[in-house]
């Protein structure tokens, strides 16, 4: 992805998956301690109590999932807090640091048990407000209120129609995750629906991979200098997109949200020329003209290409600046089909 989220978005708003994990580590080390087991509502920590005491449904899931965890050995029980463990250290299994755990036969009732449980931690994601708090904190953190994982579907703001809140683990999967937020990422509809789908992060062809993690300090960066912009047979770019850096992390996330086709096809190709149109309006707003010296007109593009950097556009134009500052690096190496692409876009001032 382009900008990562900030990590205090998921921390803050995650009490909701930390109280369901809790009550659960709490039945389990009792059990395997030989000790009582607080009735509900004490089964939860004191600190969020109050917020869960009237939720009925996990009441009577965890009831259910105490009476099973009952009947299994200590050391299947604490097979099973080990699984809820490594499926929710999500930054661990993005990077590859540590292997997902199988459900191994003899747990399954209590895994299918668990999924219930973490399901309902889902839902009550909503109805307690965290899921908005954690997405106004995102939205809140985008210079650029765009979708980091393709760049330019818009997010809509906080009240409205909100974007989809992706499991980036599939829920179906990674079941203990399924209420934690740092494997909640809002995306776009498209980057959701119609390219990540119910692919894998984690694995392809059953062959383990990395990936990118959201809440990380890792990120991908595009360049577009290794295009040619123009050719004798073609006035518009073979676009050459360069990704970095150039790892597996960044390589799943191409493959799995079609960065480079989408790129070209819906950002690039279609708003070429009028990026063009813009520079010549830019070059022009300098009082630059066809009298104007290369190093002039160079200068004109090294300010457009910083001004567009500071000055990031939200949706299709975000790419403007990787556009630009194609066009100045062909300029200031001398091709003379960029060269006169640009001036050519300069008036002509006739002498008196």
């Amino acid at each position: 992805m382009l900008v990562n989220y900030p990590f205090s978005a998921a921390q803050d708003n995650n009490w909701v998956h930390e109280c369901i994990y809790a009550a659960i580590s709490l039945i389990i080390n009792n059990l395997n301690g030989a000790k009582a087991i607080p009735d509900w509502p004490d089964v939860l920590p004191r600190e969020h109590r109050d917020k869960l005491t009237t939720r009925k449904k996990l009441k009577g899931l965890l009831a259910d999932f105490e009476n099973i965890a009952v009947q299994l050995t200590e050391q299947q029980r604490n097979k099973a807090l080990l699984l809820i463990d490594s499926q929710n250290n999500i930054a661990g299994l993005l990077a590859g640091e540590i292997a997902p755990l199988a459900v191994e036969e003899e747990l399954e009732s209590i895994i299918n048990c668990l999924k219930l449980v973490f399901i309902e931690g889902f839902r009550l994601l909503k109805e307690t407000g965290s899921r908005d708090a954690h997405y106004k904190a995102i939205y809140d953190s985008l210079t650029v209120k765009t979708c980091p994982f393709c760049g330019y579907e818009t997010f809509e703001a906080p009240g409205q129609k909100r974007e989809d809140e992706d499991h980036y683990l599939l829920k179906d999967k990674y079941v203990t995750s399924a209420a934690n937020l740092f494997n909640l990422v809002p995306m776009g509809g498209k980057c959701n629906k119609s390219y990540k789908l119910q692919q894998d992060l984690l694995f392809k062809d059953n062959i383990r991979r990395k990936a990118l993690n959201p809440y990380g300090t890792l990120k991908a960066e595009i360049s577009l200098i290794n295009t040619a912009p123009i050719t004798l047979l073609d006035d518009t770019p073979d676009w050459n997109i360069t990704i970095s850096p150039d790892i597996e992390e960044t390589r799943t996330w191409n493959e799995v949200f079609s960065i480079e086709g989408r790129l070209k096809e819906t950002v690039l190709s279609p708003n070429y020329e009028a990026v063009l149109r813009e520079v010549s309006d830019f070059l022009l707003l300098l009082d630059l003209d066809q009298n104007s010296s290369n190093a002039q007109v160079l200068s004109g593009l090294v300010k457009f290409e910083q001004y567009k950097k500071r000055n990031p556009e939200q949706g299709l134009g975000y790419l403007k600046d990787k556009v630009v500052g194609m066009l100045k690096f062909h300029f200031e190496s001398g091709n003379p089909l960029v060269l006169a692409l640009v001036r050519d876009a300069l008036p002509q001032i006739e002498a008196a």
